[in-house]
């Protein structure tokens, strides 16, 4: 096989998603590429003596063609492209995607719609003195599968995250339509489906956290807000998500750099991973 490449997950994840690893490693057979996955508590990499290194299980290897990274770990991505291995997702889309206030200030300059976003620490905000009033929602910059999100009723919530949190948060007015969302899967340039996703028990709408998710067709208008978006970034597979707003047009929510496609599969016959697989192969000139 000429075609190389590693499956990067931490432990955590990877044992949540073994049918997704599990798939990889199957489609990677069928298109003739051998496919490793690695945990990247066995990977060491770092730099001396004039050049970076890369180690697995405290040995050297030989180099993958590319890397599927499905942990989030920006300065990992970093290095294996500094060694001449493309990384899927890249540095880039890793370190603006999985922090949301450098996500907003990137597309805030290029007009993308967008709720109001205030960007401070908890302990930093005087309720008296801020724009936002209650409800509203905080969210960790670097959160992701709806962790870390917050609703603030009143300021007895808003001083209990200022006393368990030191973190950067990124604040918003609660949506117009709570518990509802888009999610758009894009894969290069190309837009691959879309997932309506709804709660009924909650503000969040991620399908992991008791939602309940349906195709999507978009219109011309959401399709031309999406490319707007694909167009400034250098894309592998990912997932954008939108709100609504009071007229149900979209405004830009996050991007999700390692997503999960388990609502994408469960509601389209999409086979995403042979068709990430087959775009990294064309990425790397082999097809």
């Amino acid at each position: 096989m000429s075609v190389s490449g590693w499956l990067v997950y931490e432990t955590e994840h990877a044992k949540k998603n073994q049918a997704f690893i599990d798939w990889f490693l199957e489609e990677a057979v069928a298109l003739d590429i051998e496919l490793t996955f690695l945990l990247q508590s066995q990977i060491t990499y770092g730099a001396g003596n004039g050049e970076l290194f890369l180690y697995v299980d405290n040995k050297e290897i030989p180099r993958p063609s590319f890397v599927i990274m499905r942990n989030i770990d920006p300065l990992f991505n970093l290095q294996l492209e500094q060694m001449g291995i493309p990384c899927f997702n890249s540095y880039d889309v890793s370190s603006i995607c999985n922090d949301k206030a450098r996500t907003y200030q990137m597309l805030a300059r290029h007009g993308i719609p967008m709720l109001e976003t205030y960007f401070l620490k908890p302990a930093d905000l005087d309720i008296e003195k801020f724009p936002l009033s209650f409800p509203m929602v905080a969210k960790s910059r670097t959160g992701r599968g709806g962790e870390q999100v917050y609703l603030l009723e009143n300021d007895e919530d808003l001083q209990k995250l200022q006393s368990t949190s030191q973190e950067g948060f990124i604040f918003q007015a609660l949506a117009s339509s709570p518990g509802k969302d888009l999610r758009v899967y894009v894969l290069g340039q190309e837009i691959v489906g879309a997932v309506l996703r709804k709660n009924d028990h909650s503000f969040k709408a991620n399908y992991s956290l008791g939602g309940t998710a349906e195709a999507y067709t978009l219109n011309a208008e959401e399709v031309a807000l999406v490319n707007s978006v694909v167009a400034l970034f250098d894309f592998g597979l990912v997932g954008m998500d939108f709100l609504f707003d009071d007229h149900g047009s979209l405004l830009f929510n996050e991007i999700e750099d390692v997503v999960g496609c388990r609502t994408l599969c469960q509601t389209s016959d999409v086979n995403i991973v042979k068709l990430y697989l087959e775009f990294i192969l064309l990425t790397l000139g082999e097809k």
